[in-house]
């Protein structure tokens, strides 16, 4: 694990955007959007679609809204963001491969009330997380790709106005 949080970049915030799939037992096709991440050490996880609809989450230590299932997410999403791992192991069995250009982490539920929510969480990347492949309890399944995550400065105005409450 030190091994993959020593190779990603770390920076105190960060901006790229992503694409989503999310798979749901009950249709046919899966629902697809894209849009925007700003990740920020202060401030949580900016998560802002654009494309089917719009609509804006940002979780903090402090939650994630009304959703169920983004209050559950919201703390291992963060660490996950933050390239902090290890912070991780309480919550989860942590499995983790490293290979020259890429590695991989799976996240298995610890504690019952967490698997009532998410099955498993796999995380892939190189110098920055690539992709996020959460399958929920009720066998939904969201894979994200993230693209393009590049630091940024704090007075960026792209990542300002991720975090403003507008």
């Amino acid at each position: 694990m030190q091994q993959i949080e020593t190779r990603l970049q770390k920076s105190p915030r960060m901006l790229g955007r992503f694409t989503q799939k999310k798979t749901l037992p009950q249709l046919s096709r899966p629902l697809l959007s894209s849009g925007v991440v700003a990740l920020s050490k202060e401030r949580g996880v900016s998560w802002r679609v654009v494309q089917p609809l719009q609509s804006h989450l940002i979780m903090s230590e402090e939650g994630a809204g009304d959703d169920a299932l983004a209050r559950q997410i919201a703390y291992p999403l963060l660490q996950i963001f933050r390239g902090d791992f290890a912070r991780l192991d309480e919550l989860f069995e942590v499995q983790a491969q490293l290979r020259e250009e890429s590695w991989s982490v799976t996240l298995t539920p610890r504690s019952e009330v967490l698997a009532g929510f998410i099955a498993s969480i796999e995380v892939s990347g190189n110098k920055s997380i690539e992709s996020i492949h959460l399958a929920e309890a009720n066998e939904a399944i969201t894979e994200m790709q993230l693209i393009g995550l590049q630091p940024v400065s704090e007075t960026d105005p792209e990542f300002t106005a991720e975090f403003s409450e507008q």
